[in-house]
């Protein structure tokens, strides 16, 4: 609302009599030189009956203005209003949000006392063996000092908060206190009552809610103007969106506060309307609010009815986060901790756990989803217990520069993905087993040892795996019934999969593998039917729908995460920059650690890729032969164990005795041929040491067995011996 200085548009009786004479009264004066060149001002200054007119309107319009002024006192927009809102707002801000860090510290005080009161009460009770009341001692001096730590965070908080309060009170009195003090010295009396007049224009101001100069209206102020976040809009926009009705209210449960570069409220809705309620009309609300979807966040908070409604001034996706374990090369625990993600609105790092749930990314092409997989192997290579397997479906060369620290790597070939998943299917029941002799149903971090470490399985590209028509098509179906199998039971036993495709379709993420990923991630698809295949049905109708996010580079990366640990929410993946060599440099670190701990891939015993050896005669840990995932035996010099191999197989017994061997080695290499003045009996000695020291060199150790000939028994090996040690060479 304005107070206007001119005649405006609408017609007015009193304004149309005033100037109905005007032409006539008023004469234009003659210029003052033939060129007319006259000072510009307005005319009704160059004459007696222009100002008369002129004041005439003057009058007419303040009458006005005072009509309006002194409505407006009696509605919220008052000066009187204005004052007071500025004086709550000033009062507001002077108490500060401390007292919500106040009443968390005093609950995690009342809550450590409690526990200490617990740990206190079951170490006092009687008949309790010695090491089980040592371990309730420790318990309970842990709980003591958790409480006595809480008691004096507790104290601490409420210090700073009277401090901080105190602060703020000072900065907002002292500039009144020293105008009136000024003021009264100065002049006196008036002085006083002039400097208390400018106070309350000073609180007036900063109650008066305004945009580029403009009065503020609560009928049509949207955030999305700029305006700030009000109790009246967000009751206004509730209702225009139709989620509550005229019988039905908003409580506030806390007063609006800015949050960073967003507003913050948390909110109670009546009538039986719930969050999930609220949540479906996103669109609806954000139109409201003058905003898009994206730019807000409702988040359920205690009871059905109760949420918490956070708005941003601007994009919270619009900003790319790094990985935060870029650069480091500190251990992670993944288990316990989880590995970094994504971020959420509100800026906060998504951790994802390698513990208890698979992973199904899916979105279309240039979506992001490749990124998703970089964090986590960024993650995965800092905790040295995690055996990473990745099998590529694409089949570039995205992660040949990363494959030394794999401890499988394959690109493109479903029938190695069916034989591993196999031994995987397998070293699941052994884990299982394991369990059933512990008695317990899943593992924990303490049992990780015990049972192999953690097996982290990434199918980056699903369609190459799963698709029956697509490439080797004849495994797909066994493919997805055991990686549906590995996904229900596997993370109980540490086994995780992640698994990822640019091809969200049925045919190609099954609903029965869907349904045992109880962590999915859907970036930008091309429809809701997509978005429901990759985050379940029905998903895209309660307002979780990846179709939604716009194609545009600055969207790379967002999607609608559900995990356990999160629920539904829309998160961005966070930056790991692979063309600077981000994701290498982080593979070089996890190689180190596993070096340090003698878990280097291809150099430790590997049970599942042992396997596989045995089976197919090669192993993909570090990408194989190769060192490029390419199921291919790389050529090489044939050395000891190649030759015994040999000439066992070559006897036709599954076995090879000393002298089958010595004579065998004499004619491919020359350290084992009898000098032509040699004796028998130093011929065999300096032949066992030599073979002894080749053993060594290949870091291998071959049982010595007794084997048939005729009737005599002499000693040598066991072709299964000789065949086992190849591997363990490898």
């Amino acid at each position: 609302m304005t107070i206007e200085t001119l005649p405006g548009s609408t017609p007015d009786p009193d304004w149309d009599r005033l100037v109905a004479n005007y032409p006539d009264t008023y004469k234009e004066p003659a210029p003052a030189d033939p060129m007319a060149d006259l000072p510009l001002v307005p005319d009704w200054t160059r004459s007696s009956s222009g100002w008369k007119n002129r004041g005439t309107a003057a009058r007419v319009n303040s009458k006005r203005a005072f009509r309006r002024w002194a409505r407006r006192q009696i509605t919220e927009h008052g000066h009187a209003s204005q004052i007071g809102r500025g004086l709550r707002r000033t009062a507001v801000w002077i108490q500060g949000i401390e007292g919500t860090q106040v009443a968390v510290a005093k609950h995690e005080t009342r809550r450590a006392h409690q526990a200490y009161k617990a740990a206190k009460w079951a170490h006092n009770k009687h008949l309790v063996p010695g090491k089980e009341k040592e371990k309730r001692r420790g318990d309970m001096d842990k709980a003591s000092a958790a409480s006595v730590t809480a008691m004096a965070g507790y104290k601490k908080a409420r210090s700073e908060a009277r401090t901080k309060r105190a602060l703020r009170g000072a900065a907002a009195l002292a500039p009144i206190a020293a105008a009136e003090a000024t003021s009264l010295y100065l002049i006196g009396s008036p002085g006083g009552i002039l400097a208390t007049g400018s106070a309350l224009v000073a609180f007036a101001l900063i109650g008066r809610r305004t945009h580029d100069g403009q009065v503020y209206n609560d009928r049509t102020a949207k955030i999305g103007d700029g305006d700030r976040m009000t109790d009246e809009m967000i009751d206004r926009a509730f209702r225009d969106a139709g989620i509550i009705k005229a019988d039905q209210a908003v409580i506030f449960r806390s007063p609006v506060i800015q949050d960073g570069k967003a507003w913050l409220v948390h909110l109670e809705v009546t009538g039986s309307v719930t969050v999930d309620d609220v949540a479906k009309k996103t669109k609806q609300l954000a139109s409201a609010l003058g905003i898009p979807r994206h730019q807000m966040d409702i988040r359920h908070e205690g009871r059905e009815d109760q949420l918490s409604l956070w708005v941003s001034m601007s994009d919270p996706f619009g900003r790319a986060i790094t990985n935060p374990l870029i650069g480091t090369s500190d251990k992670v625990n993944a288990w316990r901790d989880g590995l970094p993600l994504g971020f959420d609105k509100r800026g906060s790092i998504i951790l994802a756990t390698i513990s208890d749930y698979s992973l199904l990314v899916a979105g279309a092409t240039r979506s992001g989803k490749g990124m998703a997989i970089a964090n986590i192997l960024v993650g995965a290579m800092l905790d040295p217990r995690i055996r990473v397997r990745l099998f590529d479906g694409k089949g570039t060369g995205e992660y040949v520069g990363i494959a030394q620290s794999l401890d499988t790597f394959v690109r493109r070939n479903p029938e190695r993905l069916l034989q591993f998943l196999k031994v995987v299917a397998a070293e699941l029941e052994r884990r299982t087993e394991i369990l059933v002799d512990l008695g317990v149903s899943k593992a924990t971090e303490e049992l990780l040892e015990e049972l192999g470490g953690i097996e982290l399985v990434i199918v980056d590209e699903l369609a190459t795996y799963t698709v029956k028509g697509g490439l080797n098509g004849q495994h797909a179906e066994e493919i997805v019934e055991l990686l549906a199998q590995i996904a229900a039971v596997g993370a109980a036993v540490g086994i995780v999969l992640v698994l990822a495709t640019q091809t969200p379709k049925v045919d190609v993420v099954p609903s029965r593998l869907r349904g045992n990923c109880a962590g999915r991630w859907a970036m930008r698809v091309e429809s809701a039917t997509a978005s429901n295949t990759i985050l379940g049905d029905g998903a895209a109708g309660d307002g979780y729908d990846a179709s939604e996010i716009a194609n545009s580079k600055s969207t790379r990366g967002r999607g609608w995460l559900t995990t356990p640990d999160t629920g539904f929410i829309e998160a961005r993946s966070l930056f790991v920059d692979v063309e600077t060599g981000d994701l290498r440099k982080a593979a070089k670190a996890g190689l180190e650690l596993r070096q340090a701990v003698g878990r280097a891939p291809g150099h430790c015993p590997d049970p599942i890729e042992n396997q596989l050896a045995k089976e197919t005669g090669i192993s993909m840990a570090a990408g194989g032969p190769t060192g490029k995932g390419t199921l291919v035996q790389a050529e090489r010099e044939a050395d000891l164990l190649d030759h015994l191999i040999k000439a066992a197989s070559a006897t036709g017994e599954g076995d090879l005795s000393r002298a089958e061997a010595f004579a065998y080695l004499a004619d491919v290499d020359e350290e084992f041929a009898k000098g032509e003045s040699e004796e028998d009996a130093a011929y065999g000695p300096r032949v066992g040491k030599l073979l002894k020291a080749r053993f060594d060199a290949l870091g291998v150790e071959v049982p010595v067995a007794t084997v048939q000939r005729g009737s005599q028994r002499p000693r040598g090996w066991r072709l299964s011996d000789l065949t086992t040690a190849r591997v363990d060479a490898r």
